[in-house]
């Protein structure tokens, strides 16, 4: 263009350089011999210098600083909550009360090898307190099966008994001779056998006569009683005696052979003794008021057992009474010793005596055959007072024996 200047690049750029304060940086411009001259007198270089001074922004700044050269930036997604399942809770949970129960075991493991040092001893006590404690359980349930089996075993012995001589009386397989012309042997064999049964019911007699508990006097006398299996005479009583067992024990074996009111010229026609046991046989004759003179022949077998806690003797004899009527019954006596201090007695000890005699006695008369009719109040009253005066009257007489044994035992120490 006429009357206008041309400055060149180079000098423009000097003159707003330092317009500038030095604030646009300065680019390097391309050589004239490439530049191009435009119809108008201008030049593409003096364009492109003119519209760098313009165009350029600030220093530092991009566009498309944020979005890594892309000329549109990510779009931005939503935050999502996220909601933890429950075993993943529980699970957690349980790790935390493992770690609390893990920090408390930690912070106490200064007291724990001090339990270590006494855990050997305390397993010891422990030990031994336990098997202490079983053995004595075991003993216990030892002693009280034993103290029932042994029960037992005498109740079953004593039923036994029971029940065998109701079967051989009532079935007849063991029958009475009901003849006075029967041997003294048959007799005494089926005594023989009577003892050992009548020995193996003690423990049952004693209880159903109620004196097994007794330890004092008691008196009485023969009764007639009415029982399940009929008539039955009974006799219970207790003797305190002042002298021993053995003493005691010796008089008795020789009731019916001793003193002056017993022995072959008296009542007891023949005995023969024994071990431990003596048969004897006896013929008595009792006259009552109003009543026929009773002839009463009896075979007897007397038994002593010795025992640690007391002493035996059981009597059994087969009684015919032969009067008006005959009467035949089976007599079983029980008489069980014990040593009682003198004391106990009222008597004071003497040199050696020091204990007397605890004597019960349990008597049981059955009848076996009578002519007697047992329907009928009278025949009754009849065969009882029969039955009963002769064994107060032979009870008499071997307790006159026994005390004149006993006496001259004595005196001759």
């Amino acid at each position: 263009m006429p009357g206008h200047s041309v400055i060149d690049g180079a000098s423009m750029t000097t003159v707003l350089g330092s317009s500038t304060n030095d604030q646009i940086p300065v680019t390097p411009t391309p050589s004239c011999s490439s530049s191009t001259t435009n119809p108008d007198g201008s030049s593409d270089t003096d364009s492109d210098l003119f519209l760098s001074l313009f165009d350029q922004t600030s220093p530092g700044y991009s566009p498309t600083a944020d979005r890594g050269g892309r000329p549109y930036p990510y779009t931005r997604s939503k935050t999502r909550w996220r909601k933890r399942p429950n075993d993943e809770l529980k699970y957690l949970r349980g790790q935390v009360v493992e770690l609390e129960s893990l920090r408390a075991a930690l912070s106490h493991s200064d007291s724990r090898p001090r339990r270590i040092v006494n855990q050997s001893q305390v397993l010891h006590t422990l030990c031994e307190e336990n098997h202490a404690n079983k053995l004595q359980a075991a003993l216990n349930e030892n002693r009280k099966l034993r103290a029932m089996v042994a029960s037992n075993y005498h109740l079953a012995r004593s039923l036994q008994a029971a029940i065998d001589e109701q079967l051989r009386l009532r079935a007849g397989k063991i029958s009475w001779p009901n003849s006075t012309a029967a041997s003294d042997e048959l007799i005494f064999a089926l005594l023989d056998e009577e003892k050992d049964r009548q020995f193996a019911m003690l423990d049952k007699v004693l209880e159903d006569s109620g004196i097994a508990r007794v330890f004092h006097s008691l008196f009485s006398s023969l009764q007639l009683q009415h029982s399940e299996n009929g008539l039955v005479f009974q006799h219970n009583e207790v003797r305190l005696l002042p002298f021993s067992v053995t003493d005691v024990a010796r008089s008795l074996r020789h009731c019916l052979s001793y003193g002056s009111r017993v022995g072959p010229t008296k009542h007891c026609r023949n005995i023969q003794m024994y071990d431990k046991y003596f048969h004897a046989v006896t013929v008595d004759k009792v006259e009552l008021p109003e009543t026929q003179a009773t002839e009463v022949n009896s075979r007897v077998v007397q038994l002593c057992v010795a025992r640690p806690e007391n002493t035996v003797v059981t009597w059994s004899g087969y009684v015919e009474y032969k009067g008006s009527k005959v009467i035949r019954l089976l007599e079983k006596t029980w008489i069980v010793m014990e040593a009682i201090p003198l004391g106990k007695l009222g008597m004071l000890a003497m040199g050696e005596r020091t204990h007397g005699t605890l004597m019960r006695v349990v008597v049981r008369l059955t009848p076996v055959e009578t002519e007697y009719d047992l329907k009928k109040i009278r025949d009754v009253e009849e065969m009882a007072n029969v039955v009963v005066s002769t064994y107060q009257r032979n009870g008499q007489r071997m307790l006159q024996a026994m005390l004149e044994y006993l006496r001259d035992s004595h005196q001759s120490r």
